[in-house]
């Protein structure tokens, strides 16, 4: 009886131990560790080659006193056509469409709208331009979207830099393109700080100055200072790109991959309004040939402008639509010989790609 009096004693002290730690809350396993994940990158449209027009490319621009860039893709079947996609070339104001895309990425997380105030520092202020003249020393406010509009339709260089200023400066760009998988896309330097480089004037210039304060700095830049940097620009890897990443990037834009519709709608509107350079891409095409698209010119030391580019979206006959760079990097002579070979590439793709029946003459 007493062995059997222990027994029971021994598991009523084990039940009763049994049921405290039952009691007990019990502890959660850590939480995983959150992992940063980068945008996945989208899909590309499947390419056919188009070894017959990229050969005609290869000879219009083969004596060409320029290094060129050009690619052209039609959206719609996935025809391609490439002369030296891969050529870094200054991009100059062409950024100001990867500008245009990150603001507007901002107004769909709705961190501005497009009529949201922008109050213009004296830093963002230019000597020339639309908005530089009409507040040289800063001010406003402007809206967003007159702001972008300016930037895109008459290339303004105050707008670009406040627009930039408003979405964090130009490296959130290139990093913004990079997350989203273009790269061989950069925007290194404001309009502001480009031109400075241009003029050769020393880094870290007051920023504070309006556009007239630097349009008389600029002027006592010395003929040597200035010529030297003009060269040293040619082969500045800065706010470089080429041909192949800005068709990337629009053809990412026309399929939706980038921004909303209404985003994408909006951007595609103001594209079709660019009055810069009209001897460039729809130079030789058919009247009332529709086309969205951005230039980009740079200055002119000795005879050598640093670039002259325009890429942009040709809307065929057949309702395709062609995504097309054409990126010309240190062409020597006149401005009009350039802007003239862009817009016989374009009228070389309009052709090769359109039905027989459809094609017009300039």
């Amino acid at each position: 009886m007493k062995r059997l009096a222990g027994i029971l004693v021994v598991a009523a002290v084990v039940v009763a131990v049994w049921l405290a730690l039952r009691a007990l809350p019990r502890r959660s396993p850590p939480p995983a560790p959150v992992r940063e994940t980068a945008t996945p990158i989208p899909d590309r449209l499947p390419e056919h080659p188009d070894t017959v027009l990229e050969a005609r490319l290869r000879a219009l621009v083969s004596g060409a006193p320029a290094r060129c860039g050009i690619v052209a893709m039609d959206l719609g079947n996935g025809a391609i056509a490439r002369v030296n996609a891969d050529t870094l070339i200054p991009l100059l104001s062409v950024v100001k469409l990867p500008v245009a895309i990150v603001v507007l990425d901002g107004v769909d997380q709705g961190k501005w709208s497009l009529s949201t105030p922008i109050t213009l520092l004296p830093q963002d202020m230019h000597p020339r331009g639309w908005v530089g003249d009409r507040y040289p020393g800063g001010g406003g406010p402007v809206s967003l979207n007159r702001l972008l509009i300016a930037m895109l339709t008459r290339s303004d260089n105050s707008s670009a830099d406040a627009l930039m200023r408003l979405v964090g400066g130009p490296h959130e760009v290139t990093r913004w393109l990079e997350r989203h998988g273009i790269r061989d896309l950069h925007v290194d330097r404001t309009e502001r700080a480009l031109g400075d480089d241009w003029y050769g004037l020393t880094p870290g210039v007051d920023t504070t100055e309006s556009a007239e304060e630097i349009r008389e700095t600029r002027s006592h830049v010395p003929e040597a200072v200035h010529d030297s940097a003009a060269r040293e620009m040619l082969l500045d890897p800065r706010d470089t790109g080429t041909a192949e990443a800005c068709v990337h990037l629009l053809e990412l834009l026309w399929s939706r991959k980038l921004l909303s519709s209404t985003m994408t709608d909006t951007l595609e509107s103001i594209l079709t309004r660019c009055r810069t350079g009209p001897g460039r891409l729809p130079g030789m095409l058919p009247k009332g040939t529709r086309i969205a698209r951005k230039t980009g010119t740079g200055g002119i030391s000795e005879g050598i402008t640093v670039a002259i580019n325009d890429i942009g979206v040709i809307r065929l006959p057949n309702r395709h639509d062609v995504a097309i760079a054409v990126l010309i990097g240190s062409p020597r002579g006149p401005v009009h010989r350039a802007e003239r070979l862009i817009a016989r590439v374009a009228r070389a793709v309009f052709d090769a790609w359109s039905p027989p029946d459809s094609i017009g003459h300039p």
